[in-house]
């Protein structure tokens, strides 16, 4: 795929320009609002990922709603309103934006096209997030996802902007129709529970009413006989609906109601399980713990991501090229427009997240009746949620920028951004060392504020990390090695050396955002 031409090396054209970023200036080669908002979904999100990375399994964590009114709930219930799901919107929102970004400017030196090297990111990108599951065991990892949509969304970048906004639109309602579709599988297996059901309990009397009949009669035959005579007993008569009475229903029938049972615990906290669990990351052994981890591995890289997190990655990473292309990560929207959004994203994604945990508090205390009685299940709007809320926290940061508000916090939140993939993979080192059984055995030990506490101190050594490494280098380590492996050669990375690509240096932003 190399590029015969050298064109890299040249400025970009400016019909590539039109076509890519209306409105992007080639010397602008960071835009501070994108690190921003990498750098406080890395930490941030490190409060909803710490109870998996503790051993608060999905069951567990559900089962907190059944104590609506403790403080430990409404604690859970607080930071799932506020970042679950959102801050790994936040990093999709910045990678679609950046997919434009990576296109229209120059890559100096490197002798490949901008496609070769978008390419050459994307297959690197994916190769780390499977280390980031299978060798630093973090079966959550996201990194993969974002290579093979990096991927998918190839041609996307030259789409008008009304193109790319109907997108985002029909990417949500596929969204929300995936988690209804899998919500009327359940409401269509329950359907066929209760007929079976049915069928059971009738046969279930009808035999019972049998043997009662029976019995009875036996009973009096019996006192007609003489005491010495042998007893006469009842037996199982054969049926001309049925094989045998007492064994009424079909294997299929049968299956349909061992089928609902399963789904009818779909949210019950299986303490069994999760004992199993528990045992295994506290084995002192990294290949149990490994074979452990693989299977939620697997599930998350591949079912969930084909079933459900395609389509919401996708809406997110649309929007933040249609975003990009409308000029709002410049500052071209007004103050009131950006509070407007933000007020509207935030406060729609508070409401549609109250449906959520409402109504899983339904489905987790009686799933059977929640069924009986809800046409919709309680992710419906999940996918909106997320979109709002990513919507909404982008927007009240721009409109931060423009008022020239926490200039020093924005300032600390960029550089963690630009090394946005080195905290990602140093949370998976150090926290998969602290819990698994293979390293410091913690897994399970630590309740849920002292989690929460852990989240906190991590953040604080991201501080340390961020100022120390930024002092001596460009790039984080993971960042310089993944341009490094682009490029097929060593990059240079400290202060006075000329970087195979200008982008990477901490340049001014655009006009409008020169001041961060």
């Amino acid at each position: 795929m190399a590029s015969t031409n050298n064109e890299a090396s040249q400025p970009v054209n400016a019909s590539t320009l039109h076509a890519f970023a209306p409105g992007y200036q080639p010397e602008h080669a960071r835009i501070s609002a994108l690190d921003i908002l990498k750098g406080i979904a890395v930490m941030a999100g490190l409060m909803i990922t710490i109870l998996y990375w503790g051993g608060f399994s999905t069951g567990m964590q559900q089962a907190l709603t059944d104590f609506p009114g403790g403080v430990r709930y409404k604690t859970y219930a607080t930071l799932s309103l506020l970042l679950e799901g959102k801050m790994m919107g936040l990093v999709a929102l910045s990678f679609g934006a950046g997919i434009i970004l990576f296109f229209v400017r120059p890559h100096m030196g490197s002798g490949l096209s901008n496609h070769d090297l978008y390419v050459r990111r994307n297959m690197w990108l994916i190769l780390f997030g499977l280390i980031n599951a299978f060798v630093f065991l973090w079966p959550m990892d996201i990194l993969f996802h974002l290579g093979v949509m990096g991927l998918l969304l190839f041609p996307f970048p030259r789409m008008k902007t009304s193109w790319l906004l109907a997108s985002v639109v029909l990417l949500l309602l596929i969204g929300s129709g995936k988690y209804y579709w899998n919500y009327h599988d359940d409401t269509t297996a329950y359907s066929e529970f209760v007929v079976a059901d049915s069928l059971s309990k009738k046969y279930q009397a009808r035999d019972s009413i049998q043997k009662r009949t029976d019995s009875i009669a036996a009973a009096k035959v019996n006192e007609r006989l003489s005491p010495t005579a042998a007893p006469i007993t009842t037996t199982v008569k054969k049926d001309s609906t049925n094989k045998k009475t007492g064994d009424t229903l079909t294997r299929k029938q049968k299956k349909q109601i061992e089928t609902w049972e399963g789904i009818a615990k779909k949210f019950t906290w299986e303490k069994k399980k999760d004992s199993a669990r528990i045992k295994a990351m506290q084995t002192v052994s990294y290949v149990k713990n490994w074979e452990f981890m693989t299977g939620p591995a697997k599930q998350r890289e591949a079912q969930w991501f084909y079933t459900l997190g395609l389509w919401e990655l996708a809406s997110i990473m649309l929007l933040g090229m249609w975003l990009f292309k409308t000029g709002f990560f410049f500052g071209r929207y007004s103050s009131s427009q950006y509070m407007l959004t933000a007020l509207a994203g935030i406060g729609g994604c508070l409401l549609f997240g109250w449906y959520r945990l409402h109504f899983l508090h339904e489905a987790v205390d009686n799933y059977t009746k929640y069924v009986q009685q809800r046409q919709l299940p309680h992710t419906f709007l999940k996918p909106l949620e997320i979109v709002a809320g990513v919507a909404g926290y982008a927007s009240l940061l721009m409109f931060i920028i423009q008022r020239n508000w926490l200039q020093g916090l924005r300032s600390f939140f960029a550089e963690t951004g630009r090394m946005a993939l080195s905290h990602y993979l140093l949370q998976s080192l150090i926290l998969s060392v602290f819990f698994y059984g293979y390293g410091m055995g913690n897994y399970a030990r630590i309740g849920q504020p002292g989690l929460y506490l852990l989240a906190v101190e991590l953040c604080i050594l991201h501080v340390v990390f961020t100022v120390f490494w930024t002092k001596f280098y460009y790039m984080g380590p993971a960042e310089w090695l993944l341009k490094s492996l682009i490029h097929r050669k060593r990059i240079p990375n400290k202060p006075g050396a000329e970087t195979a690509d200008a982008a990477e240096r901490p340049l001014q932003t655009p006009s409008m955002m020169n001041h961060d």
